[in-house]
């Protein structure tokens, strides 16, 4: 029996162990319960509060530098990989002897244009001066012919009046001296009768002798001065192609000023060729200025400020317009872009603030979101999905996110292609943030840009 009682001593010695061990372990837990709580409260506020993703990426505007309307040689590599430039420097250089010939060609060229435009526009010149004193000359002879024609006209008809008149006086004078010379013959015959007869004196039969024979004279000269009349009829026919011949005149002269007024159709003429002649100068000019312009992109220059960070061809090496050379970017423009599954969309809005941590660096960087994607990055896909089919497996989708850095110029190893980690904070966003971040980033974006920087201005 006194065996019995000392067994049960250690059993309840080891009960009470067991006891105080349970609860100084219950004690503990509950310690680091109290001590993880906050921990653990913050963690998950921390993922309720946020959309997270490993999905994401600095990137940056990439600018491929590639020979603008040029082809050739490469005879000099100005720069070299993880090199700085700014905008306007020298990259490489395009053996330009083929080009600076094309320069030559197109000057020689634009002189011949020229010189054939100066002479075009002399001739016009000539004959802007030439043509209206040919058509007045003209228009003045055809007036002096018209004028004849009717100074003709009138001295046909007055010669024809005066002939006729003349005529008519003469056939008078004819007629009257007829009678006269019937009347003196008819004396002449009964008075000589009685002289024979002795009837009458012989000074009587003498003046009657006379009369007669003055009265032949008369008819003699009335008949003449009617011949006379007559052949002044030969004046009317002189006057009549004297008038033809003013008529011929003004045809002639109406012909020469329809000639001449044909020159206007010279005139318009040779300003239609000065008028190709002076677009055959501007080809030229075109011409030339083109060839200047590729003899000046035979030196590729750099298109903005940033870094070569690739290098794809080597001095000698031939090169092809449009072939990318080299590729640059911009350091002050990098971005992350964030691709969150759809299903963590909720509580996202442009103008949240977002965590960024860098892998490579292990820091964390600032950043607000600026725009969502409106498409997911499984419309860009090379395979694009095909359910058709029916056999059909649902897979969340991602959508891009845009966030920009905030204090960007503070890190110095932040390299475009490099993988974060990204936590966006939920809210209603905030639009004028995000209003004045698209004006800066398009500010950044033109800011080498000469043309829209004066449009600006």
């Amino acid at each position: 029996m006194t065996q019995g009682i000392h067994s049960q001593g250690p059993i309840v010695e080891h009960q009470k162990t067991s006891i105080i061990a349970r609860v100084l372990g219950l004690i503990i837990l509950v310690g680091i319960l109290v001590l993880l709580f906050p921990i653990a409260y913050g963690f998950v506020e921390f993922r309720a509060g946020h959309s997270i993703t490993d999905d994401a990426f600095v990137e940056a505007q990439m600018v491929h530098v590639s020979p603008e309307g040029v082809s050739g040689r490469i005879i000099r590599m100005a720069v070299r990989e993880n090199d700085t430039v700014k905008k306007g420097d020298v990259l490489f250089e395009i053996d330009p002897v083929t080009y600076k010939d094309q320069v030559a060609m197109a000057e020689t060229k634009l002189q011949m244009a020229l010189t054939e435009q100066k002479r075009q526009k002399i001739g016009l010149e000539k004959l802007q001066k030439e043509v209206p004193l040919t058509i007045s000359m003209a228009q003045k002879t055809l007036e002096l012919s018209r004028a004849e024609q009717a100074k003709m006209s009138s001295v046909l008809l007055l010669t024809s009046e005066e002939v006729a008149g003349t005529i008519s006086e003469s056939e008078a004078l004819v007629g009257v001296a007829q009678a006269n010379q019937t009347l003196a013959k008819q004396e002449f015959e009964r008075f000589a009768a009685l002289y024979q007869q002795n009837a009458i004196t012989l000074r009587r039969a003498q003046e009657v002798s006379r009369t007669n024979e003055s009265t032949k004279a008369e008819l003699r000269l009335a008949e003449s001065k009617k011949g006379k009349a007559l052949s002044a009829r030969t004046q009317i026919e002189v006057a009549g192609k004297d008038l033809d011949a003013a008529k011929a005149a003004t045809e002639k002269a109406q012909v020469a000023v329809a000639l001449a007024e044909t020159g206007n159709q010279t005139i318009l003429e040779a300003e239609q060729m000065l008028r190709l002649r002076e677009e055959a100068v501007r080809e030229a000019q075109t011409l030339l200025h083109t060839a200047k312009h590729h003899l000046e992109n035979t030196k590729i220059t750099a298109p903005i400020s940033g870094v070569v960070v690739k290098r794809m061809k080597n001095t000698g090496d031939s090169v092809t317009m449009g072939i990318p050379i080299l590729t640059m970017y911009d350091p002050d423009m990098l971005f992350v872009i964030a691709n969150m599954e759809e299903t963590r969309l909720k509580g996202i809005a442009p103008g949240n603030r977002a965590e960024i941590h860098v892998d490579a660096t292990g820091e964390t960087i600032m950043g607000r979101v600026l725009w969502l994607n409106r498409s997911t990055g499984a419309e860009f896909s090379l395979l694009p999905r095909n359910v058709v089919s029916g056999e059909f497996t649902k897979v969340v989708q991602r959508v891009p996110i845009k966030i920009v850095l905030e204090n960007i110029e503070k890190t110095n190893d932040i390299r475009a292609g490099l993988s974060v980690r990204v936590a966006i904070l939920h809210g209603k966003g905030d639009q004028e943030w995000v209003k004045k971040a698209r004006s800066l980033e398009k500010q950044l974006d033109t800011r080498f840009d000469e043309a829209e920087n004066a449009r600006e201005e």
